[in-house]
């Protein structure tokens, strides 16, 4: 490739519709976040003991469990990344259809969504850095003594941004690259989504999780680090790999059982399973920590000393507050997903309000539609982390405790899932409203 064709694919990367900004931005805010947690373990790992942090951060004993917690939080930003690469596809598809009418070949195309991909990746992988330091300034020298929560950044924060300003750069081009599959599908650009069932890899990886996760769990002693690493990793594994399957079930019986907009919006979930799949996997995941974080509440305020109450207490403040920022972020990505299938589907709204059903009723299937996608699987993970710890505490301290805790797991899963469905709904209703005018109703 010449120094002119460099030049081409450099500017035409530059240049892109409100549409394409968008898909930047929300890629570079998924890469950002992942790089700023990411900064924030380095941190952690390589501090020094010091009494002026809190004790998940001064205790070396302590400090890998806490930075690999933190590092668990990169996972629904980089699925919020993941999902922006997937949004705009139809107008994303115009757009490479005419520059292949011009004379663009694929592997063109390729290039472009390459350096389109590594623009936005390299922008967040560079912003976290700045976010980080904002982020220490006030959970650092602005907390009081004993209660500082991130450590002062060193070479090794210095050179882990370096390094993820390459890494990070370098996958998002890559995933930019392979998500240009479906927007060259038709040259005529008629295509808005392609099918996407689920793979061989993707049936077998949640099973073959599952088996990693029990044979750590039973033949790994407790106490171990590898234990203490591969257990976490299985577990987050086998539950963002699962969420595609649960939302197969949960749409199927949906389909069958429920009334007509219960059934329209199971058809909607349907349509596209493995994206709802991996939010489906962070909700679960925040469910088990409501689970777990109810039973331990009710364990530490009856059994526990003020002290060592304090001690715990913190810890669980940090953990929910982590399940908040994670149920956040996944039901952006909801509303991500939804409005782009509504965008892409938009003769289809057209039509179906032109049938005398008013964008009210469209609004009510998609809040049902993201029921499904959050209520059941918060509750399912909360019904997971409650019977485990529960087993766990009640053998120790008597069943009654656990018993009073089970309303308290149940209600905060079901607010939570709830609240994030209604918030999605709003979010996603001005694209339900943009495509329900008869110009959509157009075939082309």
């Amino acid at each position: 490739m010449n120094a002119s064709t460099r030049q081409f694919f450099w500017e035409m990367s530059g240049r892109s519709t409100q549409v394409d900004r968008r898909r930047s931005l929300r890629m570079s805010f998924g890469v950002a976040g992942s790089g700023v947690f990411s900064l924030a373990a380095i941190a952690i790992l390589t501090a020094q003991n010091d009494f002026g942090y809190v004790s998940y951060v001064s205790d070396g004993g302590l400090r890998p469990g806490t930075a690999f917690g933190v590092l668990v939080m990169i996972v629904p930003f980089v699925l919020f990344a993941l999902q922006a690469l997937r949004t705009g596809t139809a107008a994303r598809e115009r757009r490479l259809a005419a520059l292949s009418l011009a004379g663009a070949t694929r592997s063109d195309l390729r290039r472009l969504a390459l350096l389109e991909g590594t623009r936005a990746a390299v922008r967040g992988a560079l912003a976290s850095g700045p976010v980080y330091i904002a982020l220490w300034v006030v959970l650092g020298p602005g907390m009081p003594m004993g209660s500082k929560i991130l450590p002062t950044p060193g070479i090794a924060v210095v050179l882990g941004w370096i390094g993820l300003v390459v890494v990070l750069g370098a996958a998002g081009g890559l995933l930019a690259q392979q998500a240009t599959h479906p927007a060259t599908v038709s040259p005529l650009g008629l295509t808005r989504r392609r099918s996407r069932p689920l793979t061989l890899i993707g049936s077998i990886a949640p099973i073959a999780s599952l088996v990693f996760t029990l044979v750590i769990f039973l033949f790994v002693h407790a106490d171990s680090f590898f234990a203490f690493l591969l257990l976490p990793l299985g577990a987050i594994t086998f539950v963002v790999t699962a969420g595609p399957w649960l939302v197969l079930l949960i749409g199927k019986l949906a389909a069958r059982q429920g009334g007509l907009l219960t059934m329209l919006a199971a058809r909607r979930l349907l349509a596209d399973v493995r994206t709802p799949g991996r939010i489906v996997g962070v909700m679960a995941a925040v469910g088990v920590v409501f689970g777990i974080v109810s039973v331990m509440l009710a364990n530490v305020t009856s059994e526990y000393s003020a002290d060592s109450r304090q001690f715990y207490l913190a810890g669980m403040g940090a953990v929910t507050l982590a399940a908040v920022l994670a149920a956040v972020v996944a039901t952006s990505a909801l509303v991500v997903g939804a409005t782009e299938q509504i965008l892409d589907n938009a003769r289809s709204t057209a039509v179906f309000v032109a049938l005398a059903a008013s964008p009210d009723i469209v609004s009510r299937i998609v809040r049902r539609q993201m029921l499904l996608a959050a209520l059941p699987p918060t509750l399912i993970g909360a019904l997971a982390g409650w019977g485990f710890y529960g087993y766990v505490i009640g053998v120790q301290y008597g069943w009654p405790l656990v018993l009073l805790t089970f309303p308290l797991a149940i209600g905060i899963a079901v607010l939570a899932a709830t609240l994030a469905a209604l918030i999605a709904t709003q979010s996603v209703r001005p694209a339900i409203l943009s495509t329900s005018g008869p110009e959509n109703l157009r075939t082309v």
